[in-house]
């Protein structure tokens, strides 16, 4: 089932591109950058994001979200809050660059909440689900901003000697955001210097608003060429080691909590155990995100039960970024609700599918951009996962 995801040629485009990208945004000599992102809470992507704009950075980073948290236990950063950045910094020059992920559309109740831990987040949603002006009082006085999208921040917003950069970002919803929310990401957007988006969707929506905004693929499309050898290091230890052992190849499978309940558990399993039948593979299951409305074990011990004996199945406890990429890596398969799952995987060569609940959703948006023949995401509806006619 291996291949390449693109044809020699098209791979080396999309890492010259992506690198030369890097190069353009580096700062000039003498100027702080500034990162600025959702690798405030563990998520894969986010965090595998925040890596990518660091690597080959020629100056002193700084790396900002919307509160001060510690990811380095799972190779994440050690980010500071963007208010105690700015009254740190604020005198000096720098490049304050978003780095990513589907920022354009992240509300501000979603960020207060996905900055909870998973139980605190299950009261807070309890007690202000259902009422919009609790939500909006309750995440303000979190996030310290009255900002309705918190992830993206316009220029007169930040110090007069700071410039600001979009790399490839997304926001597929934009067209449907109510028009306070699409007027403070337009502003924001105005004011960069540096604009990229990373699909097809949100080019068109901000072109109709009158922007010129330049498309390239997520940054973590040039992961392989940025971290292949510490992602074969781990590849080569600890679980993934001993995975190896226990089978002779995987599908890696990741499935977001919300997917959780019994019929499309019961779906998603009748399928993964028709694809490792006919492939002779095991399964491993994973977790891309441990901040709430992201994954949760509890989800994959239910699915690894329905997986039964019938295949070799193991659910890989670390959440660490780079033994996620060795996992897809060294996949022969990739399945899940996870973009930058799919990503990586597509990255390294490995066939993979993007469960989605419609076409609408942002994983399909971004794969019918890059890769449309064959369709790269899937419905729990949709049968099989990997046509025989298909080798990608």
């Amino acid at each position: 089932m291996r291949h390449l995801p693109f044809s020699p040629g098209e791979n080396g485009a999309i890492v010259n591109a992506m690198t030369s990208a890097k190069r353009e945004a580096a700062p000039a000599k003498g100027r702080r950058l500034i990162l600025f992102g959702a690798f405030d809470r563990h998520n894969f992507g986010d965090l595998l994001l925040a890596r990518c704009a660091a690597a080959g950075a020629r100056t002193e980073i700084v790396f900002a979200g919307l509160a001060a948290r510690d990811l380095r236990k799972f190779e994440g950063f050690q980010a500071l809050a963007l208010a105690d950045v700015i009254a740190t910094f604020g005198r000096e020059d720098a490049d304050f660059v978003h780095v990513g992920g589907e920022l354009l559309t992240t509300t501000a109740w979603e960020a207060a909440v996905m900055l909870q831990s998973p139980t605190e987040a299950a009261r807070i949603v309890a007690l202000h689900d259902r009422s919009p002006e609790a939500r909006t009082t309750w995440a303000r006085s979190v996030l310290g901003t009255a900002r309705l999208i918190p992830y993206v921040i316009a220029r007169d917003e930040l110090p007069a000697r700071w410039r600001t950069h979009f790399c490839p970002v997304g926001g597929v919803a934009f067209d449907t955001l109510p028009a306070a929310e699409r007027d403070e990401i337009l502003r924001a957007l105005r004011s960069a210097s540096t604009l990229r988006v990373r699909d097809r969707t949100t080019l068109d929506a901000l072109r109709g608003a009158g922007l010129d905004p330049e498309l390239l693929p997520d940054p973590a499309a040039a992961t392989p060429a940025l971290f292949g050898a510490t992602i074969r290091q781990h590849g080569q230890g600890g679980e993934i080691a001993a995975l190896r052992s226990r089978m002779r190849s995987w599908i890696a499978v990741q499935l977001a909590a919300e997917w959780g309940d019994d019929a499309t558990l019961d779906r998603v399993a009748r399928l993964l155990l028709a694809t490792s039948a006919a492939h002779g593979t095991g399964i491993v299951l994973f977790r891309a995100g441990l901040a709430p409305w992201h994954d949760d074990l509890d989800t994959l011990r239910r699915l690894a039960e329905r997986l039964g004996t019938q295949r070799p199945v193991a659910i890989l406890e670390s959440a660490r970024v780079f033994d996620i990429c060795a996992l897809l890596a060294g996949a022969c398969a990739c399945v899940g609700t996870s973009l930058h799952g799919w990503i990586v995987a597509h990255a390294f060569g490995v066939p993979a599918r993007c469960l989605v609940r419609s076409p609408a959703d942002k994983a399909a948006h971004y794969t019918d951009t890059w890769c449309g023949v064959p369709c790269q995401w899937r419905t729990p509806d949709d049968e099989p996962l990997f046509p025989e006619t298909v080798s990608g």
